[in-house]
């Protein structure tokens, strides 16, 4: 298990416990409650041997000194539950373990982190979330998006998917929708728009202390790289064309997938980055390159409302 799925984990049951014993403090503090806590634990200690050695327990008694013990609680504004530690898994109790098995809870936290460390502030959406009644070509589009989410969960000799069309087509939802099941396969990726990446490759261009590398290092490191609305960054030069390969270019020999959308045709892409970039972007070998016509779902949408 992941050293920060154990830190978590470890956080998560140290706060559960930690807040059980300041309850605990609290209720030892009043007279009654300690006493009747003091009783109930006494007979649950008792009861306990007794079972060990099949002899009767006196259940009523120890439901007496329970319903005593809750009674007390309330009147200082506490329950029986807030004695014991509420751990955010109930099945594994926050370790990670359930059933000798890696508990549904890691894969939640798994799940998160990517998220967090995908670089988008927002749940994106899923490809359960998809309407083809919108498009033009319902029976078309849902055939790409099966296809694409196919890709992300396949192993394939693709390793560029460039996804071009006009403005409002939908590319900006099918990339989320391709990053939510990545994250499901538990894949590190990382989504930038091309105008976020544009703005680190000018500050990586002029940074000369020890963090350089840093900030061009999520750009390589990353399963999956996904960058939304290429071409409509500013352009900078010797920077973003020169940059722009080097990530490409180390990514392809690492063979590491890249996804692109673009409102750029195949030559107004060659025309504005180059053919050092084209190559690596549109490499026949390793690249598919899909064009979405539809006519602007935004607008059919405001319609439709």
């Amino acid at each position: 298990m992941e050293k920060y799925v154990l830190e978590i984990l470890e956080e998560r049951r140290k706060s559960a416990e930690n807040k059980a014993s300041e309850n605990l403090a609290l209720a030892l503090k009043d007279d009654k409650c300690k006493e009747a806590y003091s009783n109930y634990k006494a007979l649950m200690i008792e009861n306990a041997k007794n079972e060990a050695y099949n002899k009767p327990i006196d259940s009523k008694k120890q439901a007496e000194a329970l319903d005593n013990l809750k009674k007390n609680l309330e009147r200082i504004g506490l329950k029986q539950e807030d004695l014991f530690p509420k751990y955010t898994c109930s099945n594994c109790s926050d370790t990670g373990i359930f059933e000798n098995k890696e508990c549904e809870c890691v894969k939640k936290i798994k799940s998160s982190e990517l998220l967090k460390k995908s670089g988008l502030n927002f749940k994106p959406h899923t490809f359960n979330e998809s309407n083809y009644t919108i498009f033009d070509e319902p029976d078309k589009i849902n055939k790409f998006y099966n296809a694409m989410q196919m890709w992300c969960t396949t192993p394939t000799t693709t390793k560029n998917i460039i996804i071009s069309g006009e403005s409002g087509v939908g590319k900006s939802f099918l990339l989320e929708c391709m990053l939510s099941e990545l994250i499901e396969q538990k894949k590190y990726v990382l989504y930038t728009t091309a105008f976020t990446l544009s703005q680190n490759l000018l500050k990586y261009h002029t940074t000369f202390d020890a963090g350089k590398e840093a900030i061009l290092a999520p750009y390589l490191d990353c399963d999956v790289l996904i960058i939304d609305d290429l071409g409509t960054e500013p352009m900078f030069n010797n920077i973003s064309e020169e940059y722009l390969y080097l990530i490409l270019n180390q990514r392809m020999f690492e063979q590491k997938p890249v996804i692109v959308s673009t409102n750029l045709a195949l030559n107004e892409i060659q025309d504005r980055y180059g053919d050092r970039v084209f190559s690596r972007l549109i490499n026949k070998k390793v690249s598919k390159l899909f064009f979405i016509e539809n006519s602007d779902l935004r607008l059919k949408k405001n319609k439709n409302n």
